[in-house]
C-alpha cells in the first residue's frame, strides 16, 4: 500500500505552481523545512525525483509533470464528484427507483410520481411495476430503492411500513343474479366463475388464504396478469372477479356492481418497503416522505 497523505500531494503542487518551497510554505500557512519534509517523503515512496533543486531555483522533473497532470485530472474529477454530491443532497439531480405491485402502481403512485417530478424536476424516477414476488426480489437485490405493494410472508429481510388499507371486492355484471344483493359470502363465491390474478401475485396468496381458512375451494376459472382485463372480462359476462378497491377506484366500472365480501374480512395493507440493510438516498428519502404524505390523503 502506498503511504501517501493528502498533504503530501498539497505540497507538492503548490511547488509546482509556484516554482520555490519558500512561497509553498507560504501558501499553505506551514514551514518551509515542512514542505521540504513532505516532497523528500513523496519521492521516497514514488522512487522518483519531482524537483531538481537548485541554490536559485526550483524546477519540475518530468516524472513531476507526469505526478501533476494525474493529480491536476484527480482534484477536477474530486470537485466535480463533490459537486455532484452536494446537488443530490439538496435534490439538483439525483435518482429513485421503486417497485410497485400493479395495483399500487395504478392507484397510487401516478400522482406521487406527478408531485415528486413538478417539485424536483432535476431527480429522475424509474418505475419497476411486476408482481409481488418479483418486487420483493427487486428490494432484495437493491435494484429498487424501495417498493409499494401489499406485503405476504417473512418480514425479516426487509422494512415494512404500512401505508394504508385496501379492499378486495367482488365485482358482478348489473345484471348478474348476485347485483342485487348488498353484500356476497365466499361460499356464494365459490359457487360463481371467478377469474382471478395468477398465483405470482400478491393478491392470489391472500384470497385464497381466506378461502382456504373458510374450508371454500378457491378454484378460479379464469386468470389474468391485468386488473383492466379482469374487469373487461367481467363485462362480457366471463366470470366474477375479485377486484381491489384502489383499482376499482381507477379504473372504468360502468355496468359492474362492486359487493362486499360479509363474512371474512378481505382487507390488506399496502405498504413501504426496503431493505432493512440498506440506507435511502437524499432523493428517495425525499420520494417516501411525499408517499406518507399522498398516502394519508387515500
Amino acid at each position: 500500500m502506498i503511504n501517501l497523505s493528502p498533504a503530501d500531494l498539497d505540497a507538492f503542487v503548490a511547488v509546482a505552481e509556484t516554482g520555490s518551497f519558500r512561497q509553498a510554505a507560504q501558501t499553505l500557512g506551514v514551514s518551509q523545512p515542512t514542505i521540504s519534509a513532505r516532497i523528500r517523503h513523496l519521492e521516497a515512496v514514488l522512487g522518483v525525483r519531482l524537483f531538481h533543486r537548485t541554490t536559485r531555483r526550483v524546477v519540475i522533473t518530468d516524472a513531476g509533470e507526469r505526478l501533476r497532470g494525474r493529480v491536476e485530472r484527480m482534484v477536477l474529477e474530486t470537485r466535480a464528484l463533490l459537486r455532484e454530491f452536494r446537488e443530490e443532497a439538496h435534490l439538483g439531480r439525483g435518482r429513485v427507483t421503486v417497485g410497485a405491485s400493479p395495483s399500487a402502481a395504478a392507484a397510487i403512485l401516478p400522482r406521487v410520481i406527478g408531485e415528486f417530478r413538478r417539485r424536483h424536476p432535476a431527480v429522475e424516477v424509474v418505475l419497476f411495476d411486476d408482481f409481488f414476488g418479483q418486487v420483493m426480489d427487486r428490494v432484495m437485490r437493491g435494484e429498487v430503492d424501495l417498493a409499494v405493494s401489499p406485503f405476504v410472508g417473512d418480514e425479516t429481510p426487509f422494512r415494512i411500513e404500512p401505508l394504508l388499507t385496501d379492499t378486495v371486492m367482488l365485482a358482478v355484471r348489473e345484471d348478474h343474479a348476485l347485483a342485487n344483493r348488498e353484500s356476497v359470502t365466499l361460499a356464494e363465491i365459490g359457487a360463481e366463475r371467478l377469474i382471478s390474478m395468477p398465483p405470482e401475485s400478491a393478491a392470489w396468496a391472500y384470497t385464497r388464504r381466506a378461502f382456504e381458512d373458510a374450508g371454500v375451494d378457491y378454484a378460479p376459472v379464469f386468470m389474468t396478469r391485468y386488473a383492466l382485463t379482469l374487469v373487461n372480462l367481467v363485462k362480457e359476462g366471463v366470470g366474477v372477479g375479485l377486484v381491489a378497491g384502489l383499482v376499482a377506484g381507477v379504473l372504468d366500472m360502468r355496468g359492474l356492481k362492486l359487493l362486499p365480501v360479509a363474512d371474512v374480512d378481505l382487507t390488506r395493507r399496502v405498504s413501504l418497503i426496503r431493505a432493512r440493510d440498506r440506507t435511502l438516498t437524499p432523493a428517495a428519502q425525499a420520494f417516501c416522505d411525499l408517499l406518507r404524505q399522498s398516502a394519508k390523503g387515500l
